[in-house]
């Protein structure tokens, strides 16, 4: 019987965390999914504002949350959006990740990195 509430307390503090997340947020997720694509154009966060604003003048976005969302650093949850709109933005925040850190190499340890400078091996 413990159980059972247990598993309902988890699911409403799920939910109301989910609730509170998006309302402290205050972008929707196809406004995240906009300024992930623009940033994946080469877009500068003040353009992406700045468009935003225009085409949607009661939007609660902001300069900053903008800037914030543009890092990728930004989540939306399943409940937000359609299950294909969903993927899509699944798969746009993780190239907008690799965007922003494309030198991170994982190089396997029983590999000998060279340098620039040094002759190759022969």
């Amino acid at each position: 019987m413990d159980n059972k509430y247990k598993e309902k307390f988890i699911q409403m503090k799920k939910e109301r965390r989910e609730k509170k997340r998006t309302d402290k947020r205050s972008i929707n997720g196809e406004e995240v999914i906009f300024i992930f694509e623009k940033v994946l154009e080469g877009w500068k966060t003040i353009r992406i504002y700045n468009t935003i604003i225009q085409n949607n003048p009661n939007s609660h976005v902001d300069k900053k949350k903008t800037e914030s969302v543009a890092t990728g650093n930004c989540k939306v949850y399943p409940s937000e959006l359609p299950s294909e709109r969903f993927e899509y933005y699944n798969c746009l925040r993780e190239k907008v990740y690799k965007f922003y850190k494309p030198n991170d190499f994982i190089v396997p340890e029983n590999q000998n990195t060279l340098s620039t400078n040094s002759p190759l091996p022969s």
